[in-house]
């Protein structure tokens, strides 16, 4: 039983190593040039305010910025932008928000890239050494969060009220 427990403390331990070699590569996706290009992409005055970070648990890039006091979600500012995204490959999802006070609808792009790794690095060697499989590709997620001015004369939020029926069924375990 002692020998069980070397073993899988063992096994633990490369696991640990492993993992650990794989969060030291994820800062290597901030070199990658893509990612530069996509954001140099967008206007200086957005930069400054967006924000980049890498996702814990996945290979992918986030880029998010806002643009806030908008005449419509028709207005250049934002239609330029999002021409940028919308004819290179990108997926395209959106999502509307009328709980404020304000119209805000969020833009989403995800497109993946190949991941061109710094050979040289240990991280990369000891994934290399431990013969784990390393990620050849990544994400990159450009999410825009556009907000329309609150006197807008073109887009406003509308209260609607309606009723529904819902049938649920339901499982559950009864037990004697």
């Amino acid at each position: 039983m002692q020998n069980a427990f070397k073993i899988k403390a063992k096994q633990a331990a490369t696991d640990f190593n492993t993992d650990t070699a794989k969060r030291m590569i994820k800062p290597t996706l901030l070199r990658q040039p893509i990612v530069a290009m996509v954001f140099n992409s967008l206007p200086p005055k957005l930069r400054a305010n967006a924000s980049v970070r890498i996702a814990h648990f996945s290979d992918v890039v986030f880029i998010s910025v806002m643009l806030s006091d908008l005449d419509s979600f028709k207005d250049s500012r934002l239609t330029n932008l999002l021409a940028k995204f919308t004819d290179e490959g990108w997926k395209a999802s959106t999502s509307d928000y009328a709980g404020a006070d304000v119209p805000n609808r969020d833009f989403s792009f995800t497109r993946r890239f190949a991941w061109e790794h710094d050979t040289r690095a240990i991280a990369y060697k000891k994934l290399v050494k431990e013969d784990v499989a390393i990620p050849q590709t990544f994400e990159i997620t450009v999410n825009i969060s556009a907000w329309v001015k609150e006197n807008s004369n073109s887009c406003r939020i509308v209260t609607k009220e309606h009723e529904e029926t819902i049938k649920k069924v339901e499982r559950f375990i009864v037990c004697n």
